[in-house]
């Protein structure tokens, strides 16, 4: 278990913040802020009449609809490996046949 506690100074968009993680944790913390930053000026120049707070929320959203297509993955990632057994297991059998 990663014990070791950092505390840096994360760059979300243009300011700075306090932050503590694990050391094992800064890299991908380090580029989600990154991530951010680049998402918020991507749509920034796509948007150009929204404010900051708009942009934030559709960014917002962008992520959690991420989120929520990433877990429908995993949940049929059991059914499909189910389905290619099954298949394997009947091409098995008509070879047999």
């Amino acid at each position: 278990m990663d014990k070791v506690y950092l505390k840096i100074q994360l760059k979300l968009l243009d300011k700075y913040y306090p932050y503590t993680c694990k050391r094992s944790e800064e890299e991908n913390i380090r580029k989600a802020a990154v991530i951010l930053t680049e998402k918020f000026l991507a749509y920034s120049s796509h948007y150009t009449s929204l404010e900051k707070d708009e942009l934030l929320t559709l960014i917002g959203f962008h992520f959690a609809l991420k989120v929520l297509n990433d877990e429908n993955k995993r949940d049929k990632l059991p059914i499909l490996n189910k389905i290619e057994n099954l298949n394997k297991e009947l091409e098995k059998y008509t070879k047999n046949s």
